[in-house]
């Protein structure tokens, strides 16, 4: 078997590479004439455009993944059935489960290999590629747009800071909300309508402090007083930090989001859209596995193992789990589905019909 292990996924791995390639040139060529004119609009020269999607390239191959792998899934069983060599090694009394064991173990390497690709590579990749379409094709300057929206930034002392605006010029905050949270406890609420910063620290208008106590001597467990003017050099936040352009989920890695999730919680923000991103970082990858899972019986059946047949299942299942994964993650952001729920429910359904057609599969 280790021969056998050896030629299997030999194949697999080959079949993988051409597809991946073929599918990153595929979506490259359909984005190049979608963008095409802005390309042309704003003279950006070939040099830009180049290094454009070459930081466009690692989003796209860890969302288009999944489809390299069902083909190269689809290629190297259906090749194997088409030429007889699965009859032949399950004649010699090794069955199904054996044969396909080394294609599922790669695509849990995968799967894993994929997540790490997602947490390091591909939000600095996205970062840089937002940076080169707004700033560098665009000609948008930094400094145009100076007002945030909806701002949360996390102190070095434990404090969380939550802002309905802020302009990058003036150095002013409104709307503002800060929390101090120590071992998961709420010691102190600021809430104000302005905040500016004064040089050495920030000067807060219009609002009340609240600070909480476990203390016995304080039954009613905090002290609530209202301010006008509330200078405050203890918050240590530099203007800086509420300046930079807040990420998007996509430009985040699991552990960066997740802390942003815990933030938006702690101040009392809807997080639905964030949980089910958060979620989606390890149901995506892992829908690697499921698909072999699902594509290796219907390749192993020798009538179906047909290149043309094989193309046309592998983008019918493609489409498929697009709709499915998409439509879940939407319902998921507006809060219709939970954001578990709307994450995994692709990978739940193909799973239950991958094991249904393995066990039924002719061993």
């Amino acid at each position: 078997m280790r021969i056998l292990d050896k030629y299997f996924i030999r194949l697999f791995v080959f079949a993988l590479i051409f597809s991946l390639f073929g599918v990153w040139l595929t979506a490259l060529i359909v984005d190049l004439v979608e963008h095409f004119d802005t390309f042309i609009d704003r003279h950006a020269s070939l040099f830009l455009v180049i290094k454009y999607y070459l930081f466009w390239s690692p989003y796209m191959i860890g969302l288009t993944i999944p489809v390299a792998v069902l083909l190269a899934c689809i290629f190297s069983v259906g090749q194997l059935a088409k030429h007889n060599e699965l009859l032949a090694i399950k004649a010699a009394g090794i069955s199904l489960y054996r044969i396909l064991l080394p294609l599922l173990i790669l695509s849990i390497v995968i799967s894993f290999l994929t997540m790490v690709f997602g947490e390091i590579v591909i939000p600095a990749a996205n970062k840089r590629k937002r940076e080169i379409r707004n700033y560098e094709i665009g000609r948008e300057s930094k400094e145009k747009n100076i007002l945030r929206r909806n701002l949360f930034v996390q102190g070095d002392d434990g404090r969380i800071f939550h802002l309905e605006d802020y302009n990058i010029k003036t150095k002013t905050g409104n709307g503002v909300l800060v929390q101090k949270i120590v071992k998961n406890r709420l010691v102190e609420q600021i809430e104000a309508k302005k905040m500016s910063w004064r040089g050495n620290g920030w000067l807060l208008e219009n609002g009340r402090e609240r600070i909480f106590s476990d203390s016995l001597s304080q039954p009613q467990g905090e002290e609530y007083r209202t301010f006008g003017n509330l200078f405050r050099a203890d918050l240590k936040v530099e203007p800086e930090a509420f300046a930079e352009r807040p990420k998007d989920p996509e430009e985040m890695g699991y552990f960066e989001l997740a802390k942003y999730v815990k933030i938006r919680k702690s101040a009392g923000a809807e997080i639905s859209k964030e949980l089910t991103d958060l979620n989606s970082k390890i149901s995506y990858p892992l829908i690697n596995f499921i698909i072999v899972l699902f594509g290796a019986p219907i390749a192993a059946n020798p009538r179906r193992s047909g290149m043309a047949v094989g193309v046309a299942i592998t983008l019918f299942i493609a489409f498929c789990s697009y709709v499915i994964i998409r439509g879940a993650l939407t319902l998921g952001h507006n809060g219709i589905l939970s954001p578990i729920l709307a994450s995994w429910s692709a990978n739940i359904l193909f799973f239950i019909l991958g094991s249904i057609l393995l066990i039924k599969a002719k061993k």
